[in-house]
């Protein structure tokens, strides 16, 4: 059975509001990681539909390279032409874990966009 991913975004989203209430910080980890997962099924999902966004290798992503977080990311409520620009111009930077860790938000941001969920 497949899974729609506006089905897997909701669950991420249920996951991450109880990850918020959670008192215990090592709970609050597992459960956020495992919403992460589902945000991430959910943009899987999604590629399978749409030809347009590709799928990366992410076996490169292995460095720890911290220039990343100086990055500024376009707001939660920005267009959809703002987030594919940002995407853009992540994928010229040289790949590392943070790097990583941004692409997948900000495919996850143009995937929700896409699917008119913000």
């Amino acid at each position: 059975m497949r899974f729609r991913p506006e089905q897997h975004f909701r669950m991420a989203d249920r996951l991450s509001a109880q990850a918020l209430d959670q008192a215990d910080l090592k709970k609050r980890d597992r459960i956020e990681a495992t919403a992460r997962v589902f945000r991430r099924l959910a943009v899987r999902a999604y590629l399978a539909i749409d030809a347009s966004m590709k799928r990366r290798d992410w076996s490169r992503f292995k460095d720890d390279a911290t220039f990343a977080g100086l990055i500024d990311t376009p707001s939660p409520w920005s267009s959809l032409a703002e987030w594919e620009c940002h995407l853009e111009d992540l994928e010229k930077l040289p790949p590392s874990k943070q790097l990583r860790l941004l692409i997948e938000q900000a495919e996850e941001a143009i995937v929700r966009r896409k699917l008119g969920l913000l």
